[in-house]
């Protein structure tokens, strides 16, 4: 009886080793970009680059998604994410655009004639961008959805828990970059990013999300939108013509 009671509970032991083994590999965040034509996006990744830059601004993200999650500030949020991942590339002279009205008042300020003429913010000096990008979310799922469940007892029931508390969250980003002057497209494509909890292990990296995001902190979701805006970086820069590279400062 002993041996037998061993034997089951090795079985046990190695099934969920199994199990564990193979979630292991779904832990791993995975983007995905739709697109064709134009340099890789690895091989964009690995330039040094050191040149010429291109004038780009970034839109409010918007919702197309219609199931009752989205506020105004996400959109903010995931723009604001997007404009400072496209900043660290060093490829583009990024124009601030979340923030404008503050700049607008800041201007309106020194024509007052309430500050010192002298140290005043000039009117008339904004930059405009040339190339403007635009996201919206079309897909949506912010690890709501379990793997199996707990059937029956014994090492059903085990193996069954350890399913039931993988959820995977993802995010599907439609990408465009427009030329302001001519409003055609340059490139266009669909980002996705996916992550996976077991139980809680994320393994979440990187600082604290802000504004209408902060709800996501540690939840999968933030993997999942993190790296979606990491992919969408790439493949802007990845697709951006070399033409639009002529500005030194």
């Amino acid at each position: 009886m002993v041996k037998k009671i061993i034997t089951i509970n090795l079985i046990v032991w190695n099934m969920c080793s199994l199990v564990l083994f193979g979630c292991a590999s779904l832990l791993e965040p995975q983007a995905k970009v739709t697109s064709g034509g134009g340099p890789g996006i690895q091989q964009a990744q690995q330039e040094a680059y050191d040149g010429p830059k291109a004038r780009v601004a970034v839109s409010r993200f918007t919702d197309k998604t219609a199931k009752g999650w989205w506020t105004g500030q996400i959109g903010d949020g995931m723009a604001e994410m997007l404009t400072t991942a496209l900043f660290n590339t060093n490829r583009y002279i990024v124009l601030e655009r979340q923030t404008l009205q503050d700049v607008l008042a800041e201007q309106d300020l020194g024509a007052s004639g309430r500050i010192k003429k002298e140290t005043a913010a000039p009117i008339g000096q904004i930059e405009g961008a040339e190339l403007l990008v635009t996201g919206a979310v079309t897909e949506f799922e912010p690890g709501s959805s379990g793997i199996g469940g707990g059937i029956g007892g014994g090492s059903k029931s085990i193996v069954g828990g350890i399913l039931g508390a993988i959820k995977k969250s993802h995010i599907a980003i439609d990408l465009r970059v427009i030329d302001t002057r001519t409003s055609r497209l340059v490139a266009a494509t669909t980002v996705e990013g996916t992550a996976t909890d077991i139980g809680g292990l994320t393994g979440l990296a990187g600082g604290h999300l802000g504004g209408g995001l902060g709800g996501w902190h540690k939840q999968p979701i933030e993997k999942a939108l993190r790296i979606a805006i990491g992919a969408a970086a790439d493949f802007i820069v990845s697709q951006t013509p070399t033409q639009y590279y002529h500005y030194t400062n």
